[in-house]
C-alpha cells in the first residue's frame, strides 16, 4: 500500500461556496429573531416508498422460501471457551504452587564451631566482640551454656587481668 505524503497536496479537498462566510452570520441572526421558526412543525424527513408495508410480508416470505435450508449458521459454543479458561487458570495456579513449594531452601543451622571459626578468622578486637555480643541480645531465655572448659577461678583471674574495671563502672 502506497503511503500518501500530505506535504505535496495543494488543496484540502473541502470547498465552500463563494460568499458563504459573509452571508452565514446574517442568516443565523435572521433565523433567531423570527419566533415562528421555532414553533413551525418540521416536515418528516423520513419517507417510505409507496405500498411498502403492503408488500413487506410477501417480500419476507419470498426470501424465506428461496433461502437455502441446508445452510446452517456458525454457532460458537461458549461452554468450551469458559471451560478452557478454567483449565488454564487451574494449570497456572498449579505451576505457581509447585514453583513456591519446590524453591524452598533449607536453612542450615549455625553450629558453635562455625561461629567460633568465623570470629577467629576475622581478627576482631575484644571491643568489637563486645559490641557484637551487645547487639546479639544474648540475655534471652533460650541462650544457655551447658558446658564450659573454664573454671570460675580462671574466669575471675582473666577478668581481673584483662578488663579495665573503671570502664565498666563508667558505663
Amino acid at each position: 500500500m502506497k503511503k500518501v505524503n500530505l506535504k505535496h497536496i495543494k488543496s484540502s479537498g473541502f470547498k465552500v461556496p463563494k460568499g458563504y462566510f459573509t452571508n452565514v452570520e446574517d442568516k443565523i441572526l435572521a433565523s433567531t429573531r423570527n419566533p415562528n421558526v421555532l414553533n413551525e412543525p418540521k416536515a418528516n424527513p423520513f419517507k417510505t416508498p409507496t405500498s411498502y408495508f403492503s408488500n413487506l410480508n410477501n417480500q419476507i416470505l419470498h426470501k424465506l422460501e428461496t433461502a437455502d435450508h441446508n445452510h446452517k449458521p456458525k454457532v460458537v459454543n461458549l461452554q468450551s471457551r469458559s471451560s478452557m479458561y478454567y483449565i488454564a487458570g487451574i494449570a497456572a495456579s498449579l505451576i505457581l504452587l509447585v514453583a513456591v513449594l519446590v524453591n524452598k531452601t533449607n536453612t542450615e543451622e549455625l553450629s558453635v564451631d562455625m561461629v567460633e571459626n568465623y570470629l577467629v578468622q576475622q581478627d576482631l578486637s575484644s571491643y568489637e566482640l563486645a559490641e557484637l555480643l551487645a547487639d546479639a541480645n544474648l540475655l534471652s531465655d533460650d541462650f544457655t551454656i551447658v558446658e564450659t572448659n573454664y573454671s570460675e577461678e580462671q574466669l575471675e583471674t582473666y577478668l581481673m587481668d584483662n578488663v579495665d574495671i573503671e570502664n565498666i563502672i563508667e558505663q
